[in-house]
């Protein structure tokens, strides 16, 4: 269950500079023809820019999201509560999560109207500047080579594949970005020292972010996965391997987050769910995913022991309903495939210890029954599952 913008993590790097209002700032056409100097990019690949002001980013964010996100910001985040993946009331979460994501958007490449939106702080230059837009750059040129970034807005059924797709596009962004710096840090060689920095960068924004660590990991995840494996195919096959992962990126975080492990098998489809009962209606239809299973369950396995765990994961599918009748009563059923019987075991005995303290919000504070039905490599899950009614 995902969504995804640009956010220019990169500046997590490179310190925050303020951008010229004009209809493109200098350091984009700068940013251009680095970018073009190291990558084959098509004529015409860095579109217009359209200035906003500062004071407007938090209704553009609003508006990206309720267009990018499968259900209503709203009841998202009150998904993501009654999961347990969120432990804070949906409430005020949302104004917060967009005064966030704001402070960390200098500007974004937007696919819809192929347009930079830049973000009226006033003059610079230099090549901070030029950095952060050959980052956003990147991605005009990942649509106009690859269709990327249309492609991953497409995935709003699949949280997984579009978190999986997010990581090769930011990853990829990451290493122009940072391979046009190498120059004034010491070349690629830097590059290693690079990722360990965002990840130090993404543990002191926990630690000051005023949002639930879950939107930390969400926002982190491509930056930080998404680069080591893109740096990994860079040194390992030049450009060319790059490409090949731009041109058909992993569909699943399990491919990103186990690369030495087979990759998983095809997905599973709505129909392996039941159907939604009388009387009640889907909220959302969606897949975990592995990066999704580590991340509900750490709180209560710790990381090590949640991705151990998530290293079995070869699909699944959830749906979350709702009663018409009660606004509190909330259910879902979970389809989970794992490469293998013992993989399946393993999953069955660590949730039936450990799933049900996670749902204490599922049906507003009600006991959560869970039925549990197994075969072979297959798991399903049912939370709070009205019963069918008697034929």
């Amino acid at each position: 269950m995902r969504r995804h913008f640009s956010t220019a993590l990169a500046a997590f790097l490179l310190a925050a500079v303020p951008l010229r209002a004009a209809d493109c700032p200098s350091a984009v056409g700068a940013a251009a023809t680095a970018l073009a100097r190291l990558r084959p990019v098509p004529a015409g690949f860095a579109p217009p820019c359209r200035t906003i002001a500062p004071t407007a980013l938090e209704a553009e964010l609003d508006r990206k999201l309720r267009r990018d996100l499968p259900i209503a910001p709203e009841l998202f985040l009150e998904t993501l509560h009654r999961l347990g993946l969120v432990d804070e009331p949906p409430g005020d979460v949302y104004p917060r999560l967009l005064r966030f994501y704001a402070s960390q958007v200098l500007g974004f490449y937007e696919p819809d109207g192929d347009e930079l939106v830049v973000v009226d702080h006033g003059d610079a230059a230099g090549a901070v500047a030029t950095l952060v837009w050959a980052h956003e750059l990147a991605h005009a040129a990942q649509e106009h080579r690859f269709h990327l970034p249309t492609r991953l807005l497409a995935e709003r059924a699949n949280g997984d594949a579009q978190r999986a797709a997010s990581a090769i596009a930011e990853g990829e962004a990451m290493l122009v970005s940072l391979l046009l710096a190498a120059p004034a840090t010491g070349g690629d060689g830097s590059l290693g020292a690079a990722a360990a920095a965002v990840r130090g960068q993404v543990e002191a924004l926990r630690d000051q972010a005023a949002v639930p660590s879950y939107f930390i990991d969400d926002l982190a995840f491509p930056y930080t996965t998404g680069f080591t494996v893109m740096l990994a195919a860079y040194r390992d096959g030049g450009w060319a391997a790059v490409d090949r992962l731009l041109a058909a990126p992993a569909r699943t975080t399990a491919a990103l987050l186990y690369p030495t492990l087979p990759p998983p098998g095809p997905p599973l489809g709505d129909q392996v769910l039941p159907p939604v009962p009388s009387g009640w209606e889907a909220v959302i239809t969606d897949t975990v995913g592995a990066w999704g299973v580590v991340t509900w369950l750490s709180p209560r396995l710790g990381p090590v022991q949640a991705s151990d765990l998530a290293a079995g994961w070869d699909g699944d599918r959830i749906r979350v309903i709702r009663s018409r009748s009660d606004a509190a009563r909330w259910a879902f059923a979970w389809r989970l495939r794992a490469r293998g019987v013992a993989e399946r075991e393993a999953f069955q005995r660590t949730l039936q210890m450990h799933l049900r303290p996670l749902l204490e919000r599922l049906s507003g504070g009600a006991p959560v029954s869970l039925t549990w039905i197994s075969t072979g490599q297959e798991l399903e899950v049912r939370a709070a599952w009205p019963a069918a009614p008697p034929g």
